[in-house]
């Protein structure tokens, strides 16, 4: 995405697993992932006017192997933009506790993005929250609107991740998906059910070509058919026409729908049309000339 010519392992040289992570790392000395890092960033760094570093979801992420945000931050001798997303007031809670944490390590909260606010949230985001944290000698740098498909998925990233089989519409895969309904009704009540959802998925079992088609005519944006069961002859032709995928999986219904629902969508360098959205954001709604400089 931002056209880096570093290979990967050295820009990002530990990797840990989402929830089980403590197996690889249980037996081994800190000290020798702390000079990987060391090692990694001095390399990536030569040469350049400016670094930045894409920190972990939490300050305390990697505490175990001395790699905490805070500790860091020290040794790269770096200053600290949190990122933090808007749900509700309680995000200045969360934004003074982590100045004051850093500051016990003598660390600067250099400044402060406010990120994927609602837009019926807006006007209390730069009225009421920036002036307050601006009172409290936080800066901000940024308040960003939330756009709905740079969270959404793509069909093809829940392919990738739930397994399967593409039976027919791969012309689709990059369609975006906000919704994941299950179709376990009756012809008539799924047609009301699927009209009032966009960009969704239908879950349902191969065996039911009659809610199958209702949400290829209801333009789904893909159908994941569970327990192996293959859909009736005439549903591939129609799915292919649509350009809506067909995907079959093993799993049951509910196993698949908790699979999917597990996928976080993450902007790759494929996605044009999230890159020029992501682009958008920043240039209209941050400072970035002051974080630069």
């Amino acid at each position: 995405i931002l056209g880096l010519r570093e290979e990967i392992n050295l820009l990002c040289p530990i990797i840990l697993e989402k929830d089980e992570f403590l197996d690889e790392f249980a037996d081994v000395d800190s000290q020798k992932y702390v000079k990987m890092v060391m090692e990694s960033y001095e390399a990536v760094s030569r040469d350049k006017d400016v670094m930045l570093i894409e920190g972990a979801g939490t300050l305390s992420t990697g505490s175990f192997l001395n790699l905490s945000v805070s500790k860091l931050a020290a040794d790269f001798s770096s200053k600290i933009l949190l990122v933090a997303k808007f749900e509700d007031d309680s995000v200045v809670d969360e934004i003074i506790q982590a100045r004051d944490y850093l500051a016990g390590y003598n660390i600067q909260l250099f400044g402060v993005l406010l990120n994927r606010i609602p837009a019926d949230r807006m006007l209390r985001a730069n009225c009421i929250i920036k002036p307050y944290l601006e009172k409290h000698h936080i800066r901000v740098l940024g308040v960003i609107p939330e756009d709905r498909v740079l969270s959404s998925l793509t069909v093809r990233e829940i392919y990738e991740s739930v397994g399967g089989k593409v039976l027919a519409g791969e012309d689709g895969m990059d369609k975006i998906v906000q919704t994941f309904l299950v179709g376990a009704m009756t012809m008539e009540s799924a047609i009301k059910y699927f009209r009032k959802a966009s960009n969704k998925i239908v879950i349902t079992g191969g065996d039911r070509t009659d809610l199958i088609l209702a949400a290829l005519e209801t333009r789904s944006s893909a159908v994941i058919l569970t327990g192996n069961l293959y859909p009736s002859v005439k549903i591939l032709p129609r799915a292919d026409e649509l350009a809506i995928p067909i995907i079959l999986v093993p799993y049951d219904t509910f196993t698949t729908l908790q699979l999917a629902q597990k996928i976080i969508g993450k902007i790759k360098p494929r996605d044009k049309k999230r890159i020029e959205i992501a682009k958008r954001l920043i240039e209209e709604n941050v400072k970035w000339d002051d974080i630069l400089n």
